[in-house]
């Protein structure tokens, strides 16, 4: 009896042992595969059947069923019997708006950005930029612009592709730029720059102009123009970017509403951080390109 009940313990002690590395490692295995059937919706799209869901999520159906019958549940996603689809639920809302610093951004730009689609008659883009990639954070239209299902909210892109990733890259500190590249460089049509020796010198020439123009190079047909936004002390703080047709966006070799943009990025930092103006620093001298 002594030696099963030594048996139990250390199979006790295995256990918690197996728990905490698992816990204290990488990731936790089940929380990993929950967060991975969430992204797959702002990575594939905002309705998915349950295979698009597995595959997105790298799951096997089964365990991709469980995960989403435990989300609808606790109202995380919520599913559509007659289309037999998933998308997200309200509870993700009430997280999304938990997140201070970003919701206050989210709420200074939004009239601002929305009243810049249409004057503009395009779609305009706050994205920001977290762990190697630019993550819209949100997206405003108008009657006139393109609708865009290819950069939705909580999307992301590669930093080498758009004016917005350009734009995040060009002021993020050296030692990340040199940590995003390092991951290598993706390619979505044939205009997209890959190769790090030439995006290095479109990035110094972002910096030195205080926007970012790109065309063709995340859908063939589309162009589009970026300017950042700082904060106070010159740090990165977001991209505001708009998109169209390439003849709306760009003419003749000139990208346009670039004075829009000036005003509305001027607008929100005034807003955001109560100044006339944004500050001059040796981080932020695009910033003194958009102040005029």
């Amino acid at each position: 009896m002594r030696d099963i009940h030594k048996g139990l313990e250390r199979m006790d002690t295995e256990q918690d042992d197996n728990q905490g590395t698992e816990k204290n490692g990488l990731s936790v295995r089940a929380v990993s595969r929950a967060l991975a059937v969430l992204r797959s919706f702002y990575q594939e799209g905002p309705t998915l059947t349950l295979t698009e869901v597995a595959t997105a999520a790298k799951l096997d159906k089964g365990t991709a069923r469980r995960i989403l019958l435990t989300l609808v549940q606790d109202g995380f996603a919520v599913f559509d019997a007659q289309s037999q689809k998933y998308s997200l639920g309200l509870e993700i809302l009430k997280l999304a708006g938990a997140v201070p610093e970003r919701r206050d951004l989210r709420q200074i730009a939004s009239t601002i950005l929305s009243r810049l689609a249409k004057t503009t008659g395009s779609t305009v883009f706050l994205s920001v930029y977290h762990d190697g990639s630019a993550v819209c954070l949100d997206q405003f239209h108008s009657d006139r612009s393109v609708e865009v299902r290819w950069w939705i909210v909580g999307g992301q892109l590669p930093m080498n592709c758009g004016a917005a990733p350009r734009v995040l890259l060009a002021y993020l500190p050296e030692t990340e730029v040199d940590r995003v590249l390092a991951r290598g460089t993706t390619r979505l049509t044939p205009h997209t720059t890959t190769d790090p020796r030439q995006l290095a010198k479109e990035l110094e020439e972002v910096r030195g102009r205080g926007w970012s123009v790109a065309v063709d190079d995340v859908i063939e047909g589309l162009a589009a123009i970026a300017m950042p936004l700082f904060d106070p002390d010159g740090r990165l703080v977001a991209a505001v970017s708009l998109t169209g047709l390439t003849p709306h966006i760009v003419r003749n070799g000139q990208p346009n509403f670039l004075e829009e943009m000036r005003e509305a990025v001027r607008e929100i930092s005034a807003n955001l951080y109560s100044l006339s103006a944004p500050p001059l620093h040796r981080a932020a001298r695009a910033q003194s390109a958009i102040g005029g």
